[in-house]
């Protein structure tokens, strides 16, 4: 009697046991892609990385002048000093709000940018999954596509050989198809990551930005309310003038002495007539010459001409030239001096902001800076001085007033 052969499992059993070990594999292949997503570095853009750097020196010089206002108040001598020191703690804020600004804006940018990266990842993993899927439902349903199957159908042991290469083949694909998918779900997950990292910050930001937005309103008002002080005190203004006019008139022989060297190297003036330096705003509050001084009620000599308007309206150059000197002085505030060849110069006084550097060249109608109440000034104007070989003269003079 012969005895009977063990009857071997079918090629779709072994088929149904691959197909389960090959979900498995792909389950704990997205286990680990979910427990490693938090190890991907997130790369940021330059341009972030300056504005951070940016951000934190700025703090750190904010947090330099407060601990100057605080040894400066204790003096009460020194009303020149505070108001230099609550002129630079502005300046640093509003540095603070601009480039906080910025950065909200790059932000933006790059959430937009990471936003894209994990839409398009989305996509990439549903398309490999699909083709996961079809390859699951092809071993399924094709005998010839299992592993087992294939080998076991050899006629000859050289045949198995050839079989056993289509495997491998096979096995590399569905490897190949295992690895994308598990670098599919890696991909996003950092994309995931990195995008809700861009979003806390930028929402961390715009309240940094409320916040610093009405503390540049406060210490404008606190540089406002000493020289109100001052003002209501006469005898501590007028030694707060005579230490500002004492500082103009050390920065007007620094000017003449530049000016000498620049005559040097450039004896004719550019040309033309001298355009209005504040657009849009034609009020004099203050003229040229012997005047009634608004707080002292005594007769003073004004080097220039004064223009109220709002902080941060806009100053243009009044002609082309270069930058002879520019930089905060405690009765011109943050000014700029342009040199217009032939011994001819501008001055910008009391800025709130210096948009041009030494040795620049400006034109004609170029923005140079922005309207403020730095150095000693009692409100927001621009202080305007027409220079000729080291002496100011009348702007009116020299230019139609535009309105």
């Amino acid at each position: 009697m012969k005895q009977k052969r063990k009857r071997m499992p079918s090629s779709r059993f072994w088929a149904m046991v691959l197909a389960i070990f090959l979900v498995v594999a792909l389950l704990l292949s997205l286990v680990f892609s979910l427990l490693s997503a938090d190890a991907a570095a997130a790369s940021s853009g330059k341009s972030l990385d300056d504005l951070r750097k940016n951000a934190k020196t700025l703090a750190e010089e904010k947090k330099q002048i407060q601990n100057e206002l605080a040894q400066i108040k204790k003096d009460k001598n020194s009303a020149m000093k505070e108001k230099a020191a609550l002129d630079k703690q502005i300046d640093i804020t509003a540095q603070e709000i601009e480039n906080t600004t910025a950065l909200i804006q790059e932000l933006t940018v790059e959430i937009a940018a990471r936003q894209n990266d994990l839409d398009a990842a989305l996509r990439d993993e549903a398309e490999t999954y699909e083709q996961f899927r079809v390859r699951l439902r092809v071993m399924e349903e094709t005998d010839e596509a299992h592993y087992l199957g294939i080998v076991l159908q050899a006629d000859s042991f050289s045949d198995m050989l050839d079989r056993m290469e289509t495997v491998q083949d096979i096995l590399a694909y569905d490897r190949k198809l295992m690895d994308k998918l598990k670098e599919d779900r890696l991909r996003i997950e950092q994309a995931k990551t990195e995008l809700e990292a861009d979003k806390a910050e930028q929402s961390e930001i715009r309240a940094e930005l409320d916040g610093r937005q009405a503390e540049l309103v406060d210490q404008r008002a606190d540089a406002q309310k000493l020289i109100d002080e001052l003002a209501a005190e006469q005898k501590a203004y007028q030694a707060a003038y005579d230490e500002a006019t004492a500082a103009e008139q050390e920065l007007q022989k620094q000017i003449a002495k530049i000016m000498e060297e620049q005559k040097k190297k450039n004896a004719t003036y550019v040309g033309g007539t001298y355009t209005w330096p504040l657009p849009g705003y034609s009020t004099i509050s203050s003229g040229f010459g012997s005047r009634k001084h608004p707080v002292l009620k005594v007769t003073k000599y004004h080097t220039g001409i004064d223009l109220p308007a709002p902080t941060g309206t806009k100053i243009i150059a009044a002609n082309k030239g270069t930058v002879i000197t520019a930089g905060y002085n405690s009765g011109y505030g943050n000014y700029v001096v342009i040199d217009h060849g032939g011994g001819q110069a501008t001055l910008y006084g009391h800025m709130s902001k210096i948009l041009v550097s030494v040795n620049q060249q400006v034109t004609k109608g170029q923005t140079v800076g922005q309207v403020g109440s730095t150095g000693l000034s009692t409100g927001p104007h621009l202080h305007f001085e027409i220079i000729i070989n080291g002496t100011q003269v009348n702007p009116m003079n020299y230019f139609t007033k535009a309105s």
